[in-house]
């Protein structure tokens, strides 16, 4: 339905996990999550994906289809990217190598979920 809702497991290497919750299965890395405001948004360049799986889209828009990804990143990763607003929800407007590469949702409220898929990272 949504364009940036996270879309299963996605396999993390042992020495990115968090501490497992309830039955040792890493789930999402919501535990790692932290409240920030517009500043970090606003500052921060470099996130740490939360969700199993999340995608890059080639525009803000959270009515856009998993067709149409451009590319899809997993929980423990990092992403280089401008923080933004747009209609009201929160994206990372993504770069890698210095190049645009498309737009990572960080609200979950866009696609009726109550979590952030990105966590800032200090720095």
């Amino acid at each position: 339905r949504a364009a940036a809702r996270p879309a299963g497991r996605g396999a993390m290497s042992q020495s990115s996990q968090p501490p497992a919750k309830g039955k040792g299965t890493p789930g999402h890395m919501q535990e790692w999550a932290t409240e920030w405001g517009d500043e970090a948004l606003k500052l921060c360049k470099h996130w740490l994906v939360l969700e199993p799986l999340v995608y890059v889209m080639p525009k803000a828009d959270p009515k856009q289809t998993p067709k149409e990804r451009v590319a899809a990143k997993g929980a423990g990763e990092i992403v280089e990217g401008d923080g933004v607003t747009v209609d009201g929800y929160k994206w990372l407007h993504m770069k890698q190598d210095g190049k645009e590469v498309g737009w990572i949702l960080i609200d979950g409220k866009a696609v009726g979920l109550s979590r952030r898929f990105l966590e800032p990272v200090p720095g």
